[in-house]
């Protein structure tokens, strides 16, 4: 495996893995608060998501078929022979990014997938930058193609913050995508209220929460809050809509992206890419002590 990248601010360090462009750590006052990767083989094995950007259309495609303009296709089904996640057995998270640039405190992976990688269309260019300021660092997604295709990338670090029990969540969310039991979603815009998903004030979450929240735009405030006994962490990001998955305690997957699903669901934000545009997330994780 390519050497691990580091990058450091005062209280914040974190270890980056070329494998996915991987987040395998970040400490914070010398509190680990991941839950983080020994080798190779237990990241593309039992942690195979933890700390990856996953895609190129993280979450779940039902069937693992989609249509552009007419034309279908077919991507790799590896969750009970009927689903795609996060992109296939062999996705963004299994590969190995190039490092195209590493410094004290930001370092840039990027990533070529040629015409019909993953099953999708376009010759896609994608770049991961990590960049630490002061208590916060920043993760920027971007991608572009040559073809009309499909973008949905996700950061999915598992969050633990350094806490035996599972931190308390907040969520500013007002809605919330129902699913079946594949985990698909059925379509519907459900509200949180006086449900396990309504997490608008700080609570501990249910373990069987596995959904997409809808984001409720606020310039002012985090989109997240992560709470444990001796640190806080604020997300804010500029994605429509956050996959929280809170059945590994004491760690929560907090994943901002855009909806599952998209292709299959006209009213959920689009994830087409076209050629001359350039598909971006940025997102913020603040930390401090408490």
């Amino acid at each position: 495996m390519s050497s691990p990248v580091h990058i450091a601010v005062g209280d914040l360090a974190m270890e980056l893995w070329p494998l996915g462009a991987r987040l395998n750590q970040v400490t914070y006052r010398g509190n680990p608060c991941l839950m983080a990767s020994t080798d190779r083989d237990e990241a593309l094995g039992a942690r195979k998501y933890n700390g990856a950007v996953v895609g190129p259309v993280a979450n779940r495609i039902a069937g693992g078929r989609v249509e552009i303009d007419g034309v279908p296709y077919d991507l790799p089904l590896n969750e009970n022979g009927e689903t795609t996640l996060h992109g296939g057995p062999d996705a963004l998270h299994a590969q190995d990014w190039r490092v195209a640039d590493a410094g004290s405190a930001k370092a840039t992976f990027t990533l070529d997938l040629p015409d019909g990688a993953l099953g999708l269309p376009g010759n896609r260019h994608l770049q991961a930058t990590y960049r630490v300021e002061d208590d916060a660092f920043t993760v920027t997604l971007t991608a572009t193609s040559d073809a009309a295709t499909f973008i949905n990338l996700a950061l999915h670090p598992y969050w633990t913050l350094g806490a035996v029990d599972t931190p308390l969540l907040q969520v500013a969310a007002e809605t919330y995508l129902p699913v079946d039991g594949k985990k698909i979603p059925t379509g519907e815009i459900a509200p949180v209220a006086e449900t396990m998903f309504d997490l608008r004030q700080e609570s501990r979450p249910s373990t069987d929460i596995d959904h997409n929240f809808c984001l409720t735009p606020d310039k002012d405030g985090p989109a997240v809050r992560l709470a444990a006994p001796e640190t806080e962490l604020e997300i804010f990001t500029n994605a429509p809509g956050v996959q929280i998955y809170a059945g590994k305690a004491p760690a929560i997957a907090i994943e901002p992206q855009h909806w599952p699903d998209a292709p299959h669901h006209a009213h959920f934000p689009s994830i087409r890419l076209d050629p001359g545009q350039t598909w971006r997330q940025h997102s913020t994780y603040r930390f401090r002590a408490r």
